[in-house]
């Protein structure tokens, strides 16, 4: 057993309201909202209607930050329920879930790039790291996108993100082997931040290119970590108290708003600020506006983010992630209106985000929990 482990931050602890549970399946309010906000905003930035104006850089930011705290959630439920990490299920939960969808978008992609649809650069190497996940190292290396399968350069956040799952449960495992508590670890975990800003500088001082900076996952890491350290000490979906025992109404009434102009200035930062610390002002940010929504649902904001349009697509966040560039690029082939190519894409993009989830996430969704039931334990205990 993971002995040594609390289950709460210390302090008062949050009724249990926040949490859903959906035909007993765990989820928090508002973040399918919350996905629903940083794929559009990252639609747009990739769209032709306002080229190079859009941050479309927030929504990866967001989503980084999005998957450490939901998946560290999901980890420390876990621990409190079993007092252990199943290695093995957690790895096959994640590959299961990610790598169907991705690897049939890059199979389309590279079919497409063969035959001519879309112009094309890519070759073996190319394609390899995207389907060995290192699409990120790959860009650095070569120092462009040159090799890669036609509209698929945004799999370096993938990358990013599978690198995380694989190293984080693991490290997790070890710190609470150490007998050390959530809110130790969720420390640890701040220092690592203010360590990664650090390595940022230190990186710039050097002149390096911009991939080096932008998408390499030891640059980004510490989005993800953000969002592990809010899991691990102030945690609403698992009852911690707020941030420093802040009163809820400074949360709802002050914080929130200045969060919010915070991000949006931050995000429209110069390069040379943006990639060194911008994005940590945006984590830091991002505190508590995740806790006002997943503790108030019912507010103007969480109606917004939960309601069942804006939730759906939530849902279908990563194949759009995954296919939206794609689709941008042919529907440009037969038009070129910028509004009109960026509102057909997102409808068309909308259509093939939902086949895939009917086709291919929900199916894969069942086979991974009955494999999950014979699935052999390989937990991890202190």
């Amino acid at each position: 057993m993971l002995s040594g482990v609390s289950s709460a931050s210390g302090g008062v602890r949050m009724p249990a309201g926040p949490v859903k549970s959906v035909r007993g399946a765990f989820s928090v309010p508002s973040l399918d909202g919350i996905r629903c906000v940083a794929v559009l905003i990252v639609f747009v930035g990739h769209g032709l209607t306002v080229p190079g104006l859009w941050p479309g850089h927030l929504g990866v930011t967001i989503f980084f930050f999005l998957s450490g705290y939901l998946i560290t959630t999901l980890l420390r439920r876990e621990v409190d329920r079993s007092g252990r990490i199943a290695l093995g299920k957690f790895y096959l939960r994640r590959a299961l879930r990610i790598l169907p969808p991705a690897y049939i978008t890059i199979a389309l992609a590279v079919i497409i790039g063969a035959i001519g649809i879309l112009p094309s650069t890519q070759n073996g190497w190319g394609i390899a790291a995207e389907f060995l996940n290192v699409t990120n190292y790959y860009m650095i290396w070569v120092n462009s996108t040159e090799g890669l399968p036609p509209e698929t350069s945004m799999l370096w956040s993938l990358a990013v993100e599978e690198h995380f799952y694989l190293i984080f449960p693991a490290v997790l495992i070890l710190l609470l082997r150490r007998r050390l508590n959530y809110r130790q670890i969720g420390y640890i975990l701040v220092g690592a931040c203010v360590l990664a800003v650090g390595w940022r500088v230190f990186l710039a001082a050097g002149d390096p290119t911009f991939y080096r900076m932008y998408i390499a996952s030891d640059t980004r890491f510490d989005g993800l970590l953000a969002g592990a350290a809010m899991a691990l000490l102030w945690n609403p979906a698992l009852g911690d108290r707020a941030p420093f025992n802040v009163p809820d109404r400074v949360i709802r009434f002050w914080l929130s708003p200045v969060a919010v102009v915070t991000i949006i200035a931050a995000s429209l930062l110069p390069n040379v600020i943006r990639l060194t610390i911008a994005d940590s002002i945006i984590y830091v940010a991002l505190v508590p506006l995740f806790w006002l929504v997943i503790v108030h649902p019912e507010g103007a904001v969480g109606r917004v983010l939960n309601h069942r349009v804006v939730a759906h697509i939530g849902v279908l966040s990563f194949s759009i992630y995954l296919l939206h560039r794609l689709v941008i690029a042919l529907v440009e082939l037969f038009l070129d209106v910028a509004p009109v190519v960026d509102g057909i894409s997102l409808l068309v993009t909308l259509a093939t985000a939902q086949l895939m989830y009917v086709a291919i996430e929900k199916p894969l969704g069942r086979v991974r929990r009955n494999l999950e039931a014979r699935f052999p334990r390989t937990p991890a205990r202190a």
